[in-house]
């Protein structure tokens, strides 16, 4: 007789590469994108004996549908690369933990730090799609470029300087908004997810509640290649540079995000302000870099307090 888990892992494969077609058989966009993963946050979190490993299997049976369906082993492969992977290795990293001792609380593995994983990780598919098309004249940020002219094709009597302009200098932040976008959106269908097991008393980690967490010193490190890459590079080299550094600038929001949270949570109209911020940050992008600057300045403040500490 199968095995009940492994047939529950094919079903939600199957669940999740059904709704995989059908987002984008019908065009739903980008936000509804990440449905998909639902199926394989409720197996890889839930505490029925499943995990991570179910998850995995569930999104390499999705991806196996796919191909299926005729869809193509290159709609397979977006499925898994973006959504099927992500949201196994963050089932496997939510449900680390160290067991609580005297005195101390279970310490579970930190969300920020999934994030900064998953942020490298598109970071990597950046750099690999950058090395792919450096054979074309003008790379991949002459690629991009075209396609947003194409975008804006409509508007090119009234406003084509204009975006001519703002096609050829801020190509670069095409990538850095989706990996924000697709970082965040990931991270909220586990939340909801594993809000859903906790209501049915089917959890293992209680929360998915983001807390103060350390970025490592070397993220630091790879900043100032990124930063230094973007101003003395070539053209592929200098958009590579720009979009990794504020991609990776994605776990410093988050940082950031605990920051504020616990500055305001005295604040009479405390959350007034935190909706006012993040109404902000959705609708016009830039407060996102502002909010991650609090993040990116405990950073370098943790590290010198370190520094000093150690020198005594």
């Amino acid at each position: 007789m199968p095995d009940k888990a492994l047939v529950t892992a094919l079903v939600a494969g199957l669940l999740s590469s059904g709704l995989f077609l059908v987002v984008f058989g019908a065009g739903l966009g980008f936000l509804f994108m990440f449905l998909p993963t639902l199926p394989l946050f409720f197996l890889g979190l839930s505490r029925m004996g499943y995990g991570y490993k179910r998850s995995l299997t569930a999104a390499l049976a999705g991806a196996a549908g796919i191909i299926t369906a005729v869809a193509g082993p290159a709609s397979a492969a977006l499925y898994l690369v973006f959504l099927g992977l992500p949201a196994a290795y963050f089932c496997r990293k939510a449900l680390l933990h160290l067991p609580a001792t005297a005195g101390v609380d279970m310490f579970w593995y930190p969300l920020g730090l999934i994030i900064l994983k998953l942020s490298l990780w598109a970071s990597m598919l950046v750099a690999l799609m950058t090395w792919y098309y450096a054979s074309l004249p003008g790379g991949l940020p002459q690629l991009l470029t075209q396609n947003i002219r194409e975008a804006f094709t409509d508007l090119q009597g009234n406003y084509g300087d204009i975006i001519e302009s703002m096609a050829s200098a801020w190509s670069f932040l095409m990538f850095p908004i989706t990996i924000w976008l697709w970082g965040m959106l990931v991270f909220a269908h586990a939340w909801i997810a594993n809000r859903i097991l906790v209501k049915q008393d089917k959890h293992v980690r209680p929360d998915m509640v983001f807390k103060p967490f350390v970025i490592p010193s070397w993220v630091l490190s790879l900043l100032a290649i990124c930063a230094l890459a973007s101003l003395i590079g070539s053209p592929s080299m200098s958009f590579l540079g720009k979009s990794t550094l504020l991609s990776l600038m994605l776990p410093y929001f988050f940082l950031g995000c605990t920051i504020m949270h616990r500055s305001v949570r005295a604040w009479p109209s405390g959350r007034f302000f935190l909706l006012f911020v993040y109404v902000l940050v959705f609708t016009l992008f830039w407060p996102f870099l502002i909010v991650a600057g609090f993040g990116l300045v405990q950073q370098i403040k943790s590290l010198s307090g370190h520094v000093s500490s150690t020198k005594r």
